[in-house]
């Protein structure tokens, strides 16, 4: 499936371009932004190129399994959303998000999220969609919370981060289980 478009009451899921990498690296290169998020502070543009080549190289993927889009608010890009597929036997996904600071604590992460849960659902034929969150960020768990996952526990040294362990809690949801806020 390509391209992806998911619209939400105030974003807009996009696949990512190449004149998109100021934009991403205005947030990946927030050391702020990495201590929450399983890969380093982008050390600079050539960083940020990068990930949007392989993201836009997967993207075109026959059978593709990574859907990373833009988040954007009147095209203005505030950060990235995933949704992979983990084990198509099984109908197994994960979703990750990441916003730039100045967009944080105005419900746009939950609204990135529910539309990644139900493009998961509705499109992809998810049976169970999981995601991770960093023990100290307490916004994202409440994110994932307010989609509908439920806590299923703790996962000890889950990520070797810049040299460090780190463990990480972990979120479900069934596509059998209620869905609140499905419009974000």
């Amino acid at each position: 499936m390509f391209p992806i478009r998911l619209v939400g009451p105030r974003i807009t899921l996009r696949e990512l371009r190449d004149t998109d990498v100021a934009a991403v690296f205005s947030y990946a290169g927030n050391p702020e932004v990495a201590r929450h998020v399983p890969w380093s502070t982008h050390a600079g543009l050539a960083d940020s190129e990068e990930f949007v080549r392989d993201v836009l190289t997967k993207a075109r993927a026959d059978q593709r399994s990574i859907y990373a889009l833009a988040v954007t608010v009147d095209d203005q890009l505030i950060g990235t959303g995933r949704i992979s597929i983990v084990n198509s036997q099984y109908r197994r996904g994960d979703i990750g998000y990441v916003l730039h600071p100045d967009w944080w604590s105005q419900g746009f992460g939950t609204e990135v999220a529910g539309l990644l849960r139900d493009f998961g659902f509705d499109r992809l034929g998810l049976r169970r969609i999981e995601a991770t969150a960093h023990p100290d960020n307490v916004g994202s768990q409440r994110v994932l919370e307010k989609i509908g996952m439920r806590y299923e526990g703790r996962i000890r040294d889950h990520m070797l981060v810049d040299g460090t362990w780190r463990d990480s809690l972990s979120y479900a949801i069934l596509e059998t289980d209620p869905r609140p806020n499905r419009d974000g």
